[in-house]
């Protein structure tokens, strides 16, 4: 197994760990079946089935045990829709097992996660030990690799010529969280078939499918699409798993694809703790033998 280089952390930390430095050709994003997987997932599904209740979104939308069909003619109600689904938070910690490949790149590893809405995003990465600690802001990400004493300052622009994705500092915090991304496009088309709705907008350089499990309104997939002059990128997300934790519906097991010039990679994400709105601490410090890099 390698060992997780500082540019792979940072690329890791600053888009949730969805990026590396990858070296295998561009592909399209798509899902990858696993027979095991999918018979606990079903498993999984059918639990959830037995003690699923009503949820009530609004006096005008009910999400009942066995439909939720989103109108492609009221945009008003497929955005409350939306909006209900969104978990609300101050702070928010996890951890998480993860599982990323890229080319011939793969890693297991740990991810802690601290999260202060708006203002914070602290992530450690162990694997036994750990190997890395980065703090991200708004306006800059600090990080230090442990093994090879070295410390590294961006701004936030830095990151995003790094990463090669130009993504803020809030949708960072939603994928972390779980809630869908690039949601203020123009809603231009919604298709209910087989027990999903998906809702499809246009922004003005993006399109975003976001599909709903009609059984309890959940997020299922998110499809987004970049389109610019000088790039182009791709991201798919799969969550899965939801459960009920702190008063929220959280998916516990997604997978991420995406695609860009550099390259594509998939990251799994297994959540197994969590806590919300909890006093947290984001204790971060560039000890004075630490050697800064560019």
């Amino acid at each position: 197994m390698r060992r997780i280089g500082m540019n792979n952390v940072v690329r890791l930390c600053g888009i949730c760990l969805l990026l590396f430095l990858g070296s295998c050709n561009i592909v399209k994003p798509f899902f990858i079946k696993n027979k095991k997987k999918e018979a606990r997932k079903e498993k999984r599904e059918i639990k959830k089935e037995a003690r699923k209740e009503d949820r009530v979104i609004d006096s005008t939308v009910v999400v009942k045990k066995d439909s939720l069909i989103l109108p492609s003619f009221d945009t008003n109600l497929v955005r409350k829709v939306m909006r209900s689904q969104r978990i609300e938070y101050k702070t928010y910690q996890c951890k998480a097992k993860m599982h990323f490949e890229s080319g011939e790149n793969r890693q297991n590893f740990t991810a802690n996660f601290r999260l202060e809405k708006g203002t914070k995003i602290w992530v450690s990465i162990n694997v036994g030990i750990e190997v890395a600690r980065a703090l991200i802001t708004p306006d800059s990400v600090k990080a230090i690799e442990r093994i090879n004493k070295k410390a590294y300052l961006y701004t936030y622009k830095d990151i995003q010529k790094l990463i090669n994705l130009e993504v803020d500092f809030n949708t960072l915090q939603e994928l972390i969280i779980g809630n869908a991304i690039a949601t203020d496009g123009k809603i231009t088309d919604v298709k209910n078939l087989a027990g999903l709705s998906t809702v499809f907008l246009m922004g003005p350089d993006y399109k975003n499918q976001l599909t709903f499990n009609q059984a309890d309104s959940s997020v299922k997939q998110i499809q987004l699409q970049t389109e610019r002059a000088v790039s182009t990128s791709s991201i798919l997300i799969g969550l899965n798993d939801y459960q009920r934790i702190d008063q929220r519906f959280i998916s516990t097991q997604r997978e991420y694809y995406i695609q860009d010039i550099k390259g594509a990679a998939n990251l799994s994400m297994e959540v197994n703790k969590c806590e919300f709105d909890q006093v947290l601490d984001f204790p971060f410090s560039i000890p004075a033998k630490y050697k800064y890099q560019k």
